[in-house]
C-alpha cells in the first residue's frame, strides 16, 4: 500500500484544503511545524509585551501603535515555520490615508485569530483601531496591553447595549483622530470557513459621528483551515489569501442612517460571498 494510503487512514481527513499536498501528509508535517510555530508566537508577545510598555511610557501613542504593527508582523510570519503563507489580492488601489472619501472601515468574515495580524500590518498606514472580543483584554502579553492603551475596543459580545455604546465611543474618536477601523461584523469565528451574518448595529453607531463612511470589504480565505485539528497539530502549508474588494460609500445609499448601515454591511456581504464562491468548507 502506498505511503499515503497508511497515512490517511491515521490522519483526519476533510474536503477542499488548500494545501498543495496531500492532506495527510500536511498533518504529519504539522505535528513538526506546529510546536515552532507556537514557541515563534509565544516568544514574539512575551518579548514585545515590555517594549510597548516601554514605548507607550516614553514614546506615546503613536510610538506604541508603531510596535503593535511590528509585532503583527512577526506574529503572521511565525506561520512561515509551519510552511504558510500570506497571499494578496488586491481589487481596488487603495484610497490615501486621510483621502476626502470619509472614514475607512475595513470589514472581513472572519475565521480564525491568524486574520488579525496581516490584516493589521497592511493597512498600518491607515492606523487601524481594532474592534475585539473583550475576552482577550486581560491575561494576554502585549495584546491585552493593547486594550489598556486604546489600540484595541473591547466589544462584549453577551452585552449589546455595552458593545453599542462601545461603537457609539468609537464613532466620536475617529471623527477627531481620523483614524480607521477594522472590524469583523459575523461577531464570532466560523469554524469551517461558511459566511455569517453581518450585523449593521455597530455600523450605524460609527455613522452617527461619521456619516461619510467609506467600507471596505476584505474576504479571508482558509484562515479557518489552521484550526481543523484544533491545534494538534496546525495543518502544515496552508496559504491563507485576502481580497481586498472595491470600496462602497455610504453617499451612494440614501435614507437614514439605520437603512444607510443595513444596505452597506449587506452590500459588503455579497460582495464578500461572492469571493468565496464556491463554497469553502463544505
Amino acid at each position: 500500500m502506498p505511503i499515503f494510503g497508511l497515512l490517511e487512514k491515521v490522519a483526519p481527513s476533510t474536503r477542499n484544503t488548500s494545501v498543495s499536498f496531500p492532506l495527510a501528509l500536511s498533518w504529519v508535517l504539522g505535528w513538526m511545524g506546529t510546536p515552532l510555530y507556537l514557541l515563534s508566537f509565544g516568544i514574539t508577545v512575551l518579548v514585545f509585551d515590555p517594549l510597548l510598555r516601554l514605548g507607550y511610557r516614553f514614546g506615546g501613542y503613536q510610538v506604541h501603535q508603531n510596535g503593535i504593527r511590528l509585532m503583527n508582523r512577526c506574529l503572521y510570519q511565525c506561520l512561515l515555520l509551519n510552511g504558510g503563507r500570506i497571499s494578496w489580492n488586491t481589487h481596488q488601489n487603495l484610497p490615501q490615508p486621510g483621502s476626502a472619501t470619509g472614514t475607512k472601515v475595513f470589514v472581513a468574515n472572519h475565521q480564525s485569530l491568524n486574520d488579525i495580524p496581516p490584516l493589521i500590518w497592511k493597512f498600518r498606514a491607515f492606523q487601524p483601531v481594532l474592534v475585539s472580543k473583550a475576552e482577550l483584554a486581560s491575561g494576554v502579553p502585549s495584546v491585552s496591553y493593547n486594550f489598556k492603551t486604546g489600540g484595541v475596543v473591547a466589544i462584549q459580545r453577551k452585552n449589546p447595549s455595552q458593545s453599542l455604546e462601545a461603537m457609539r465611543q468609537l464613532g466620536r474618536r475617529i471623527e477627531r483622530s481620523g483614524e480607521s477601523v477594522l472590524y469583523f461584523p459575523e461577531g464570532t469565528r466560523s469554524r469551517d470557513g461558511r459566511l455569517g451574518t453581518f450585523k449593521s448595529g455597530g455600523l450605524e453607531q460609527l455613522m452617527k459621528s461619521v456619516p461619510n463612511i467609506e467600507l471596505i470589504p476584505v474576504a479571508v480565505h482558509r484562515s479557518w483551515e489552521l484550526a481543523r485539528w484544533n491545534f494538534l497539530p496546525l495543518p502544515f502549508g496552508v496559504t491563507i489569501r485576502f481580497d481586498v474588494l472595491p470600496s462602497i460609500h455610504a453617499s451612494a445609499f440614501e435614507g437614514d442612517t439605520t437603512i444607510k448601515a443595513r444596505a452597506m454591511m449587506q452590500a459588503a456581504r455579497q460582495a464578500i460571498h461572492q469571493q468565496l464562491q464556491p463554497p469553502l468548507g463544505i
